[in-house]
């Protein structure tokens, strides 16, 4: 017996289409949630502290991890997630350091620790557009390369800032820099057009060819995320007055604040003030477990973790409202 199937209409045909208004809701909602945590996590570090907690220590932590977490931010949402920001950072304050140590200015120290990451961050991004390898894997050969790096200019050791830690209003431009950019980044991201021209589609499983595109989206993403690492290196050395080649639970935290503030790791769509927001909250909250002397391994850590797991649901959450994404190709 031959069965005819029923011819396909145009109807059928459509693909699902993306529901934009609801994703943005969905987004916004999420948002005011971690709003309004961030108020509850603020008020109970005043009670604890009477207001002293809220110092230059505190706002320069925000700064430095907030720089980190934007630079991961950057390279998801150009679908070139990038594991080895907290060890460029590293290496960043690092030569930094030694610079200022060699009686560099600092202004040129710090340009040329910069530039030093960019170059680095090039070659990763052209490798993973010339061979369009998964980002994450490449990533991981730069991590390690930049951690040896780091250990072997500073000896192991950690390699102290000449001045010592940084003055008052470099705080608040650090703090600045982290919450203009992430603000104008995440709205800049909203933009369909935008994630059409940068995000080049991969599937799984496809024997790897060239893409031109594939290339320049490579390099943006981790010459991008690179800058931004570099920069919260440079940040942290100013914070503790002197550069150290271990990144400690940084990284983690970083990559929890991004997820935690709803960039999905399935679409690489985010909202506006997301990681802004979830930064802000596991910094207060790790103060606010400090001053409760709560143990050292559920401080950062353990809250981390459970942050970046609640921001892997909330990610596929949001996406399970807002639809697929738009086609990248």
């Amino acid at each position: 017996m031959v069965i005819i199937a029923p011819p396909t209409t145009a109807v059928d045909a459509l693909p699902p289409r993306p529901r934009r208004t609801a994703g943005l809701l969905a987004r916004l909602g999420w948002e005011a949630i971690l709003f309004l945590l961030v108020a509850v996590a603020a008020i109970v570090v005043v009670v604890q502290s009477d207001g002293d907690a809220f110092g230059r220590g505190l706002w320069l932590n925000l700064a430095s991890i907030g720089l980190l977490a934007s630079a991961f931010a950057f390279s998801l949402r150009t679908g070139n997630p990038n594991l080895a920001v907290g060890a460029l950072a590293a290496l960043a304050g690092v030569v930094y350091a030694k610079l200022v140590e060699a009686d560099w200015p600092g202004v040129l120290a710090a340009a040329t620790a910069v530039a030093a990451i960019l170059l680095f961050c090039l070659v990763l991004g052209v490798i993973t557009g010339l061979t369009s390898a998964p980002a994450w894997a490449v990533s991981l050969g730069g991590l390690a390369v930049a951690q040896s790096v780091a250990l072997g200019l500073s000896e192991a050791q950690g390699v102290p800032l000449r001045d010592g830690p940084t003055s008052e209003w470099t705080i608040w431009a650090w703090a600045a820099l982290f919450v203009i950019g992430s603000l104008a980044g995440g709205a800049a991201f909203q933009s369909a057009g935008l994630r059409r021209a940068l995000l080049a589609p991969r599937a799984d499983g496809e024997v790897p060819r060239f893409q031109g595109k594939r290339l320049a989206s490579g390099v943006l993403g981790f010459v991008g995320s690179g800058l931004l690492a570099a920069l919260s290196g440079i940040a942290l050395v100013g914070y503790l007055g002197g550069a150290f080649a271990v990144t400690g639970d940084r990284q983690l935290v970083a990559v929890a604040a991004v997820l935690l503030g709803g960039v999905s790791v399935f679409t690489y769509r985010g909202g506006v003030a997301g990681t802004l927001l979830a930064t802000a909250l596991l910094v207060l909250g790790d103060t606010a477990l400090r001053l409760a002397d709560a143990p050292s391994w559920l401080t950062y850590g353990l809250t981390a973790g459970l942050a970046l797991l609640v921001g892997v649901v909330v990610g596929w959450g949001i996406d399970k409202i807002a639809g697929p994404s738009q086609p990248v190709s």
